[in-house]
């Protein structure tokens, strides 16, 4: 279906970090290897601040053990980001008014710390709101790490696979926030400030391969919203294949799914009914330079 193509190394060079020896950039490569992110989503519609929370493990169990299967041996880090979230690698004690650019910077410390400061790099594999939140993370070090103490000054994030993100916003963020008033339902609105603010395809200091996976079956985060950031790789599974937003980090180890994909940023699709399904499509991604 497609050439598997090495990424392009990326020169070492030594830059200063934040109170610590310079560490080189490290090379793009096809790795299993790699300390790997993992980044839920956001469950909009509570009556309380707080939010039913999540369970990162029930979330990426499935993913997590594809991965294993594959041959992954990094580390695998479940990232929470509510007072309610359980069983998470670690986790933030936010809640629904936690605004979704601090939970990039919040994200972006993480990273930093336990892994850009020591030369490693990570991928991400991020779930509705969760792929805004590395989106800011990548973003905000960008406009503010070399001016502001408050953002790490680099990220190594090599490659970055997102399920049903809504990058250009969500209707049932509207009513989310019409009613409860909920910040990061805001935040996730059609034109939202912060939705302004994020960048297109951001990149790390490492550079960063971005492959955005969306579903027609999807009623909560459109096919089209999903892939509504600028990226080189985009997916889009067909209807009537069971893949509802809550359904796509558990989905698909296998081959012989019905989906459309684009190498170029979507100016140019392809069709097949031999794709991998998302979670098989998450591994190529954060692999292989190409994903499908």
């Amino acid at each position: 279906m497609r050439s598997l193509t090495a990424a392009v190394a990326v020169g070492a060079v030594l830059a200063g970090t934040q109170g610590i020896a310079s560490a080189a950039t490290p090379p793009r490569n096809n790795s299993k290897n790699e300390a790997v992110y993992f980044i839920h989503g956001s469950d909009l519609m509570h009556g309380d601040v707080n939010g039913g929370g999540d369970d990162c493990k029930g979330t990426w169990n499935t993913a997590m053990s594809a991965l294993r299967k594959r041959g992954w041996t990094g580390d695998f880090v479940t990232w929470g980001y509510y007072k309610g979230d359980t069983h998470c690698t670690r986790k933030q004690n936010g809640n629904l008014n936690t605004r979704i650019q601090e939970l990039g910077r919040l994200l972006a410390w993480d990273i930093y710390d336990n892994y850009t400061k020591k030369g490693k790099s990570v991928d991400v594999v991020a779930h509705s709101m969760g792929g805004l939140i590395i989106r800011a993370a990548i973003t905000g070090v960008n406009r503010y790490g070399a001016t502001s103490s408050k953002w790490p000054k680099r990220l190594f994030v090599e490659d970055v696979a997102t399920l049903s993100t809504p990058f250009t916003g969500t209707s049932w963020a509207t009513t989310c926030t019409v009613a409860y008033g909920w910040k990061q339902c805001s935040d996730m609105r059609p034109g939202s400030g912060f939705l302004k603010w994020s960048g297109q395809n951001p990149q790390s200091a490492q550079g960063t391969d971005w492959t955005l996976i969306g579903a027609s079956d999807d009623d909560m985060i459109t096919s089209g919203a999903a892939t509504g950031m600028t990226a080189k790789h985009k997916v889009i599974y067909a209807a009537h294949q069971g893949l509802e937003h809550s359904k796509l980090p558990h989905a698909g180890t296998g081959t012989g799914w019905t989906m459309r994909y684009s190498h170029d940023n979507g100016k140019t699709w392809k069709n097949t009914t031999k794709g991998g399904g998302p979670i098989r499509l998450v591994g190529d991604a954060l692999y292989y330079s190409s994903a499908t």
